[in-house]
């Protein structure tokens, strides 16, 4: 346990200046998210209680969506470790490939953990302006972004493998970078979207009934019995791919 707690110190004292950033990043998003609410009590809407529902609602799902994206985002620990060497100098050191492995996700599993607070503890504080429960809508959409954004840093801790030095680091991001603009290129070039806003432009985006169907889905158990699976095997999928990349650089 000793290990372990030494690992995860470290990895979570080199991202301190990240995590610190991220978090005010994220308090002042929310607190911003408040500003609507306020002003739609002082005013005098012709329904305040569908107005007041609808501004939380849009609330809790902005904010986390955003504690989702900050939380399963890179941490750059990967990209600095291979610029300072550490990776070449852990060779010599105790930890073996699967217990930093263990390490890394632990540490996700702390910013997961800690974002996923912070926007249970705004969504009550929305909730409180209205009479209106949006937990389950926020867990979901909280769970379905980290999973999202967790499969492109996996994506992403996995060309990052292929990197032994800086050199091999700064050829692979301009590669990645030439990468992503040519998926760009090549979606704005798939019918459909491209002309998708000069098509039924005074035509709402969504019915009354399908969106409060999709509400529903949203905020139902299902939906998050799913997403705990598909977090669970995402979770996996990360280890196995952090546990790859520090075997790689083991002599």
């Amino acid at each position: 346990m000793k290990l372990y707690r030494s690992l995860v110190y470290r990895e979570l004292k080199l991202t301190r200046k990240r995590c610190i950033l991220m978090l005010i990043l994220f308090l002042l998003f929310s607190l911003l998210m408040m500003t609507p609410m306020m002003l739609g009590v002082f005013s005098e809407p012709a329904d305040p209680d569908e107005d007041m529902q609808g501004l939380v609602f849009i609330a809790v799902v902005f904010v986390a969506l955003t504690g989702g994206l900050l939380a399963g985002t890179n941490n750059g620990l990967q990209k600095a470790d291979i610029s300072a060497g550490w990776k070449r100098y852990s060779f010599v050191l105790p930890p073996t490939a699967k217990q930093q492995a263990v390490s890394d996700l632990l540490v996700k599993l702390c910013y997961i953990l800690c974002f996923g607070l912070l926007s249970a503890a705004f969504a009550w504080i929305y909730n409180a302006a209205a009479d209106y429960s949006t937990f389950g809508i926020m867990l979901n959409v909280y769970l379905g972004t980290v999973c999202a954004v967790m499969l492109i840093d996996i994506a992403y801790s996995y060309i990052m493998m292929f990197a032994n030095d800086q050199n091999q680091l700064k050829i692979i991001k301009v590669l990645a970078f030439v990468c992503s603009g040519v998926l760009l290129i090549v979606l704005g070039w798939i019918p459909g979207i491209k002309n998708r806003e000069h098509s039924g432009e005074d035509a709402p985006l969504i019915s009354d009934a399908a969106f409060n169907r999709f509400e529903a889905a949203l905020g139902a158990g299902k939906t998050t019995m799913i997403l705990l699976a598909v977090f669970a095997v995402i979770c996996s999928v990360y280890f196995l791919t952090m546990w790859r990349s520090h075997e790689r650089r083991e002599p």
